[in-house]
């Protein structure tokens, strides 16, 4: 299962041929669709960053529509997910971040369901409770290298396009500079996926890495997040605009080829019962 999932990720960066997309899914999944006496079967993939969230609220929604099977996939990011929604691979996709330009011209439809704020997050035995724009760019620069008791900073960071380091290139003066230099020089280590990140960072004293509010709440990951610039990472500060980071998620999907069901899905999702799930677990709904 691991190989295949790994696979299909590699394969929606090459945006290889539809048919390969598809026809991996179906490894993963062989018995999407109509199900045994009349279930249909749903298959959603996508983003690390949706996942606790939608396999949260796919339980919740199957409870009374017992007809109704989702099978949420482990982490295949966002770029696999367009593809795989342009394909009609899959019922939705999960992504966390806008649509690329290339992607733009797949005749797609993306529909914004909830906001989480990125958390730049530390190991529980640092002693430092906030970080500034600068100090941030100065880490991953390599000139703040110890937290406040004296002990050196380990960096834990993410691939290049990862929807955390976009928001920040697109967020921090000057992250992105420093970041393409850190990567060419692999001064740090790099994880893959949102939950490699999670449990290695909630794993590593002294460790400064990137989450966000929804997972942590929903995982229970031993990790506690920084104030950036003075702003804690709250859905208050969120929606008031004091805290600056955030990961917007987004389903998508061909609208001709939408199941009924996965409609109704969305609908729910942003439903009152929907908006309390989201705000109940680290996210603020978006209608």
């Amino acid at each position: 299962m691991t190989c295949l999932i790994a696979r299909l990720k590699l394969f929606g960066r090459r945006c290889l041929h539809g048919a390969l997309l598809a026809a991996s899914i179906m490894l993963l999944a062989p018995r999407a669709g109509a199900g045994a006496e009349g279930q249909t079967r749903l298959i959603f993939a996508g983003s690390g960053t949706n996942l606790p969230i939608v396999r949260v609220l796919a339980k919740e929604f199957q409870r009374s529509r017992p007809n109704v099977s989702i099978q949420v996939l482990a982490s295949i990011g966002s770029t696999s997910a367009v593809r795989a929604a342009a394909d009609g691979a899959v019922a939705l996709g999960l992504i966390s971040r806008p649509l690329k330009e290339s992607e733009k011209g797949l005749a797609l439809t993306t529909v914004d369901f909830a906001r989480t704020p990125l958390i730049v997050g530390v190991h529980p035995s640092v002693p430092d409770d906030g970080i500034t724009f600068a100090e941030l760019v100065d880490i991953y620069r390599g000139e703040k290298s110890r937290w406040g008791n004296g002990r050196d900073i380990v960096v834990l960071t993410r691939e290049p396009g990862d929807s955390s380091i976009e928001v920040l290139a697109r967020m921090v003066p000057g992250f992105r500079e420093v970041y393409d230099e850190s990567q060419k020089s692999k001064r740090w280590t790099t994880l893959l996926k949102d939950l490699a990140m999670n449990e290695t960072l909630a794993r590593t004293p002294d460790a400064i890495g990137l989450s966000d509010l929804g997972a942590v709440t929903i995982e229970k990951h031993v990790i506690r997040p920084l104030k950036v610039n003075g702003a804690a990472p709250s859905l208050g500060n969120l929606r008031n605009g004091k805290y600056p980071l955030f990961k917007t998620l987004t389903f998508v999907y061909r609208e001709e080829r939408l199941a009924p069901e996965a409609r109704l899905f969305m609908d729910f999702v942003r439903s009152g019962k929907g908006e309390k799930i989201l705000k109940a677990n680290g996210y603020l709904p978006l209608r």
